[in-house]
């Protein structure tokens, strides 16, 4: 009897200790999300990576819209100048024109014209969006690649792909930077093959051959830079962003058909807007400033890095953080009035996180819509959709292998330093 009751508390013991293995992946949604990116970030932090990016066009909008994007205003002669190609006729002129049998000879054409403007609207309209079509059907983007850390070593080789019938077109972008000396490396073969041929004779200290072409930050800088601090606060960094968004975004879901391809056994959705990737920009952001800043406080004399050093990158961080906040002040510029504009976009993306048995992330999805407001005769949003997905291994493979012999560093060429 006694043995039977030890038998039945150790089968209860062992089923509890599964039971706890088991929920350990069972978790809230969001500490899932952060768990699988810090476990990316610090231990399975090598890894190769595919994915691809496709557009297409959304659906039509309503005939109310399209009805007011093609309709036409006349601007009356009383001294003022006539408005462009684009403006119409308003309801008021429109109505008092109804029939032609009492329209003065300038009333008439006038309506001729309005007519032939709108015809040619329609037709522009519909040109744009076959080729948008045409776009979302026959081109995508693969981009492949591996990361590596610990080395700090990237590697992103997107190819623009068109394909139809009788027709193959692809150019390959081959992209590595190296973070221990700041320097990016190009494989610019698709383009350079052919400038090689136009410069040979005229212009031969601009042939590039069979070499990358590099552009790097001259190392009596590099020197001066904590990079490898910067680095060290990334981890810490993305957490407080995604801690920035509200739980409540966050949901686990049924796997969808690209997670059970992956054979994902968990998948967890973010519903996010414009605005709250912003907001996660800025968080992230944040927190790197003050990573910096701290380390800038323990420097002494001693210490390979001083205050100044420190400084340096605080200052460029800080300035994404005014740019990505939406800042009256960084407005100015291209990429600022942008993200101000965008600071109040609620335009929805949908993340999804897929997980394997052991909570690491093997693969993601983003799915959006370019804001196209001045894009009005785009009959819907044009729809992004982007899927990766991850393979860790201790060794990825890298398809780009650069040394000072086989690159040729183009910021002397231009004269960037």
């Amino acid at each position: 009897m006694r043995l039977q009751i030890t038998k039945l508390i150790l089968a209860l013991t062992v089923a509890g200790l599964i039971s706890a293995c088991g929920n350990k992946t069972e978790e809230a949604p969001d500490k899932m999300v952060r768990a699988g990116i810090q476990r990316m970030m610090k231990e399975d932090n090598q890894f190769n990576f595919t994915s691809t990016i496709k557009l297409e066009l959304g659906n039509q909008i309503g005939e109310s819209t399209a009805h007011k994007s093609s309709e036409v205003i006349v601007q009356q002669a009383n001294g003022a100048e006539q408005g462009s190609a684009a403006s119409v006729i308003s309801e008021e002129l429109a109505a008092s024109v109804a029939s032609e049998e009492f329209l003065s000879s300038d009333e008439y054409k006038m309506k001729k014209l309005a007519e032939e403007l709108s015809a040619y609207e329609k037709h522009q309209m519909e040109s744009v969006n076959r080729v948008v079509r045409l776009i979302s059907k026959s081109v995508s983007i693969p981009v492949t690649g591996a990361v590596d850390f610990k080395k700090g070593l990237v590697e992103v080789i997107p190819e623009f792909r068109y394909e139809n019938k009788n027709a193959l077109i692809s150019y390959k972008f081959p992209l590595y930077l190296d973070f221990n000396n700041l320097s990016m490396y190009v494989d610019a073969s698709a383009f350079t093959n052919i400038s090689d041929v136009i410069n040979g004779e005229n212009n031969p200290q601009w042939v590039i051959g069979d070499r990358y072409v590099q552009l790097a930050l001259p190392q009596d800088r590099v020197q001066h830079l904590p990079v490898a601090d910067l680095l060290k606060s990334l981890p810490k960094a993305i957490d407080d962003g995604y801690t920035a968004i509200e739980s409540s975004a966050f949901s686990k879901v049924d796997v969808d058909e690209f997670g059970k391809s992956l054979e994902a056994k968990f998948q967890v959705r973010i519903n996010s807007t414009y605005a709250m990737s912003m907001k996660y920009d800025v968080a992230m952001l944040q927190s790197v400033s003050q990573a910096l800043k701290q380390a800038a406080a323990k420097a002494d004399s001693d210490s390979k890095y001083q205050p100044q050093d420190y400084a340096v990158l605080q200052n460029i961080v800080d300035g994404l953080v005014s740019v990505y906040s939406g800042d009256v002040e960084t407005a100015n510029t291209p990429f600022g009035y942008y993200m101000a504009q965008m600071k109040n976009k609620s335009i929805p993306i949908i993340y999804n996180f897929y997980f394997d048995s052991k909570g690491r992330v093997i693969g993601m999805r983003s799915q959006t819509a370019l804001p196209l407001d001045e894009m009005k005769e785009l009959k819907g949003p044009i729809n992004i959709d982007y899927k990766i997905q991850y393979e860790y291994t201790g060794s990825p493979k890298f398809t780009m292998q650069p040394t000072p012999q086989n690159s040729v560093n183009i910021g002397f060429r231009l004269g960037l330093y």
